[in-house]
């Protein structure tokens, strides 16, 4: 990006936009609104929100130019490529879902577990000598397309897409667009030297401050949303129930310096890193065309909400495959575009490849709880049960629980795998042991406690309900041995038996699966929320056992685990933007309340609801 007015001041900045505005010089208000977006001061902030307002420029030259589309049409006119020979044939249902594709409209492919969807939009792919482009979030998967698609078809990941895209200033050093700042090292650079006391009984440490600051862009940046607002900042146990004084407090801070923060990482001069959230979320802001005749998205039930809101701008023939009953990462901000996309057309896929009629029936046990009347088949060639088994997995919901069973296999001489890198176990560990030497940290489910009898004391209240069996895990075990534990995980290659949590399980199968007993364990902790947030976690629940349970082929072996057959329903609320600012504000000390009389103080007594505590009261159980 060439920056003509890099030498200029920012008054002589103002100056120039005043005079463009006025002759209505739209290529002159882009070059000033672009030079403003690459500087970080208040006054640098209100100069592009200014020039905003006179040009719709929302970013866009932080990326190369990139190339256009055919103007929208009514679909793409395939021309259908030769059959291959010896190719397998598609189904009944892949047919359908290849004469939809061809017809040229936007399509949805609804493909429950197992059920064949790569194989699918491999005959779409097949079937047309039009440019294609494959999209997923996981770069194995994407490796694995490469493989099996025809060269017409570009595979590409989210982030390699936006990559291509980004502007050759910010791949100057490899740390400025994907490198990491962490919680500590944040609280350094924006000088954040000391404690902040939010009210009479409890503060943040400079490295709780920082971290709120961080999760704060990192929400913005992987939603569909233009401005950071109220809504990013994040929520962490009984803050959803705190008082409007506390709630005004932290969001007005976490807002503002959020807008600091990310205008520096939009810097490319600046040694903050963008990171891969940063660049993806410039390259959705820029609006960009893929040079594509049609676009396929894997895994659309879990989609980047900044991946959907691109979409939706295209010129290609659009095509969503995914299973909606796999969501499971709604959590962290992922839309489930299987219900959030209107197509011309929808098809589906319920014969199951994987395993047998057993598994399939118990799978589609739970999809009748998610609301569900169409059952998944299972596959007449297999052979498949529910019951005890030798497993060649282990699968738990929590990283408690995978804890556990990694214990439990080693004192039985077994060699186990962990699924992943295991880094999020192990942070939690070096959290505790920060915590115990009286260090703050920057784990998440550690936020803002300053102690670890914080944490424990925290664990034992309804809103640290998730946090009790990892605590006792550590009291039972210690940290130490933990991490012991965690070292002993061997290769896959090497091991004979695999342990992961469901999460990481997705996408996996395995000949004999065992499922530890803390899926659907979390009703009675949930009874004091509000019917439509329960309800929704309900839902949430029952999605991931479902993933559980479709990754075995032979035999699933699920313990008891209780009755749950309440009706669930989906419920969400709407954000409130609010207006931006850039300018870094270090955070304002509660102070203490000025005496009242006594008459004063038993009059506000009788008016105030006695749950009314303190924000942070609530937030520590204390």
């Amino acid at each position: 990006m060439k920056r003509p007015f890099i030498s200029l001041k920012i008054d002589q900045l103002e100056t120039m936009l005043e005079k463009a505005t006025a002759n209505g010089d739209s290529k002159a208000i882009k070059a000033i609104a672009s030079e403003a977006a690459v500087r970080s001061t208040a006054r640098a902030g209100k100069l592009l929100v200014r020039a905003k307002s006179a040009l719709d420029v929302k970013q866009a030259d932080l990326f190369e130019q990139a190339p256009k589309a055919s103007k929208k049409h009514a679909g793409v006119m395939h021309t259908k490529a030769p059959a291959k020979r010896g190719n397998r044939k598609p189904t009944a249902e892949q047919e359908q879902a290849i004469d939809a594709f061809l017809s040229g409209g936007s399509l949805r492919i609804n493909a429950y577990a197992g059920t064949g969807k790569t194989s699918t939009l491999q005959f779409l792919a097949q079937g047309t000598r039009s440019r294609g482009q494959y999209i997923a979030f996981n770069k194995a998967i994407v490796g694995d397309a490469r493989e099996k698609f025809p060269p017409p078809v570009d595979c590409s990941t989210t982030h390699s897409l936006a990559l291509k895209s980004l502007h050759s200033d910010y791949k100057k050093t490899k740390d400025k667009f994907a490198g990491k700042v962490s919680a500590k090292q944040l609280a350094e650079i924006l000088g954040l030297k000391k404690a902040w006391r939010a009210d009479r009984d409890h503060s943040l440490q400079p490295v709780s401050q920082a971290y709120l600051i961080q999760q704060t862009v990192r929400r913005f940046a992987q939603s569909g949303d233009e401005e950071i607002s109220d809504a990013h900042v994040p929520r962490h146990g009984s803050l959803l129930a705190a008082s409007d004084e506390a709630l005004d407090a932290v969001n007005e801070f976490a807002r503002n310096n959020a807008e600091h923060l990310w205008g520096r990482m939009c810097d490319a001069k600046d040694a903050i890193p963008l990171g891969f959230d940063g660049f993806l979320k410039l390259w959705g802001l820029s609006k960009p065309q893929i040079s594509a005749d049609y676009i396929l998205l894997d895994e659309a039930q879990d989609t980047n909400p900044v991946v959907l809101d691109v979409l939706k701008r295209q010129d290609a023939q659009l095509v969503y495959v995914g299973d909606r009953y796999q969501q499971i990462y709604e959590w962290r901000g992922a839309i489930n575009a299987m219900e959030a996309i209107e197509t011309d057309a929808v098809v589906s896929l319920t014969q199951s490849f994987r395993f047998g009629h057993e598994i399939a029936h118990e799978a589609s046990r739970i999809l009748q709880r998610l609301g569900e009347s169409v059952p998944l088949t299972g596959n007449p060639a297999l052979s498949s049960r529910v019951g005890t088994c030798k497993p060649n997995a282990i699968l738990a919901r929590t990283n408690a629980n995978v804890m556990t069973a990694l214990i439990e296999c080693i004192d039985e001489g077994r060699k186990p795998h962990l699924v992943g890198d295991n880094n999020d176990l192990k942070e939690l560990l070096w959290g505790v042991r920060d915590l115990k030497e009286g260090r703050p940290t920057d784990v998440a489910d550690f936020f803002g406690f300053n102690s670890w009898e914080s944490v424990v004391d925290f664990a034992k209240t309804a809103e640290g309900e998730h946090l009790t069996m990892f605590v006792n895990l550590v009291l039972s075990k210690g940290e130490k041995r933990l991490l012991w534990a965690i070292n002993q995980s061997v290769g896959e290659d090497q091991a004979d038996i695999v342990i992961s949590t469901a999460h990481k399980a997705k996408g996996r199968e395995w000949k004999n699966v065992r499922l530890m007993d803390d899926f659907l364990k979390t009703r009675a902790a949930k009874e004091h929320k509000e019917g439509a947030d329960r309800e929704r976690e309900d839902a949430a629940e029952l999605r991931l056992f479902y993933v559980a349970v479709t990754r075995a082929k032979e035999a699933i072996e699920i313990p008891a685990m209780g009755d749950r057959t309440e009706p669930l329903r989906a419920s969400s609320r709407q954000p409130t933007p609010v207006s931006a600012k850039t300018v870094f504000a270090q955070p304002v000390d509660w102070t203490e309340p000025a005496k009242q009389n006594r008459h004063q103080a038993q009059s506000q007594h009788t008016n105030q609801k006695e749950s009314k505590r303190g924000f942070f009261s609530r937030l520590f159980g204390r």
